[in-house]
């Protein structure tokens, strides 16, 4: 029986993990809802084709975090839930790593509402993890969440790591964030050097520094 969040109704969930067993963890919470969990076995090769097929069979997702292992897919869940969110799919992201702010690329945190830091969601969190999708997919979005066109500055850069720490100073003057260039557009990786600015579109909002994201790099 489906059920409704924000005006939506969910009926078929897709459980997304390389590991057989983890798979049927995440559908015994999906189950207790009353929904359909929809287990996906992989291989996922092409991303824009699973996500674009997927959306004909699933009204939401749970996905892990490492699903590269094994050859499962092509690349990590959090663009695969970044993928899903941009299509109207609310998602749900698990990692059991603490250190997301190395793991999970920060352009994906965006799309990423919902980060659920276990790999056992309990249905209520399921629930509470797509109504949060869904209303920012509606354009409501928590203070902590809201992105603003705000400066960057380059405040340190390691080539050899292939990433530089930035200071965003409409969120904390003194901290200063590690993101990696490869994370970058082009015409932006190209230019980071000690003391560039930049502007980008982050939530300057947000409690903590693992939940900044940026999004549409401009160089000065």
């Amino acid at each position: 029986m489906p059920v409704t969040i924000h005006d939506r109704e969910i009926s078929r969930v897709l459980i997304v993990d390389d590991d057989p067993a983890a798979r049927d963890g995440y559908g015994y919470p999906v189950e207790e809802l009353g929904l359909e969990p929809v287990m996906v076995e992989g291989p996922v090769d092409n991303v824009q084709s699973f996500v674009t097929e997927a959306k004909q069979s699933a009204d939401a997702v749970v996905c892990d975090y490492h699903l590269k292992k094994h050859n499962y897919a092509a690349c990590d869940g959090d663009i695969l839930v970044a993928e899903f969110y941009k299509i109207g799919i609310p998602g749900m992201l698990c990692t059991t790593f603490t250190d997301v702010d190395v793991t999970i690329r920060r352009e994906c945190l965006r799309y990423i509402p919902a980060l659920l830091k276990k790999n056992s969601p309990d249905p209520k969190e399921l629930e509470e993890a797509w109504e949060k999708s869904l209303r920012e997919i509606d354009g409501t979005f928590h203070p902590t969440r809201r992105p603003w066109r705000t400066l960057v500055r380059v405040a340190e850069v390691d080539d050899e790591g292939g990433y530089f720490y930035a200071i965003v100073p409409a969120w904390d003057s003194q901290q200063k964030i590690r993101l990696y260039k490869d994370n970058l557009p082009d015409k932006i990786r190209n230019r980071v050097e000690l003391g560039r600015r930049f502007h980008a579109q982050v939530n300057t909002g947000a409690e903590s520094h693992e939940d900044l994201f940026f999004i549409s790099w401009e160089s000065e």
